[in-house]
């Protein structure tokens, strides 16, 4: 699923990005430099029609954009907990 949305961002003329694999979630980075493209309404509807085609329930765009190193940063438990 990974490669086959990377192998679709390259063909929409991304140049520096990564598609993180979260379950029935996708999460993409994308440089700064392309975010503007990026979030544009139509691309986003791209995004959102190519990713779900591989089988993700949730397309989300990772605002703080490609980073290395972004898949071992975690949340502290503390912050994902539901506040009752």
């Amino acid at each position: 699923m990974v490669e086959q949305g990377e192998e679709a961002l390259r063909g929409l003329g991304f140049r520096q990005f990564r598609v993180r694999h979260h379950g029935q979630i996708v999460r993409i980075e994308i440089t700064r430099e392309e975010l503007p493209r990026a979030l544009d309404p139509d691309m986003t509807e791209k995004f959102t029609r190519i990713f779900k085609a591989l089988g993700f329930t949730y397309v989300t765009l990772d605002l703080e954009g490609f980073r290395s190193g972004s898949m071992n940063a975690l949340l502290p438990l503390d912050q994902v907990r539901r506040r009752e």
